[in-house]
């Protein structure tokens, strides 16, 4: 490698960011070790991992301890308004949403379950857990909360959805069927944390990456709480985007 003035490591993750950008490593591939890149760059292996610390900082990789360096999916603005939706987001971006029922349940509502839906604790809630993605690449995995004595057929219209596997689920088209024609937030937090095992291996990342957690309340046209749903994003796939 020449040296033309330009420190070593500089060049290797100029060149590195170039074959990422041309995808010759494209996104979540896993990128030759710091002992094959030293060969191929001819310089040690210390300058390698400096050039790859580079590029985790500039956000186009990320480093796993013991398993490598792996380039990072370019981020989705997710736009998070009153209204907005998911399928919505992911169409303007031409790309396809999509959603995987995991789980459906009724349970108790815990003490944050019941001051999301506006419940007592302990009063049934209907709990949906949904794997969303978008072109087959996971984003989103979280639980979604409904009132069972305000929606008592939502338990079922959420199963046979999920097992429709001709068309997408659609949390809208499910709140639709139960007479929720309108809906928007009212509030929303958000959180950096990691991810639990569960789910890491649901959104295929590794334990060591952060997601970004959202608790949220959805309410209807009479502002009465019709969901509440905790869901975490992996951090390097969306960057939310506040449409106020």
């Amino acid at each position: 490698m020449q040296t033309d003035g330009v420190n070593l490591w500089r060049q290797i993750a100029e060149a590195l960011t170039q074959e990422i950008g041309e995808d010759v490593f494209a996104a979540g591939a896993r990128l030759p070790s710091a002992p094959d890149l030293a060969v191929r760059f001819g310089v040690n292996r210390h300058t390698v991992l400096r050039a790859l610390g580079h590029l985790q900082d500039e956000g186009l990789i990320r480093i796993e301890r013991g398993r490598g360096a792996y380039v990072v999916h370019k981020a989705i603005p997710y736009s998070m308004g009153a209204r907005t939706r998911f399928e919505e987001n992911l169409y303007g971006l031409n790309k396809v949403p999509g959603r995987t029922l995991i789980s459906l349940t009724d349970l108790p509502a815990s003490k944050s379950i019941a001051a999301g839906l506006a419940i007592q604790i302990g009063e049934e809630a209907t709990m949906a857990t949904l794997l969303g993605d978008a072109d087959g690449i996971p984003l989103s995995y979280g639980r979604n909360y409904f009132p069972k004595t305000r929606l008592p057929e939502i338990r079922e219209v959420f199963r046979q959805a999920g097992a429709d596997i001709e068309k997408r689920l659609s949390i809208t088209a499910c709140l639709a069927a139960v007479g929720i024609t309108d809906f928007r937030r009212t509030s929303v937090r958000i959180r950096s944390r990691q991810p639990n095992a569960e789910e890491a291996k649901r959104l295929q990342i590794s334990m060591t990456e952060s997601v970004l957690e959202l608790s949220v309340t959805n309410v209807d046209q009479n502002n009465v709480p019709v969901m509440y749903a905790v869901t975490c994003f992996s951090s390097s796939r969306v960057e939310f985007v506040m449409d106020m």
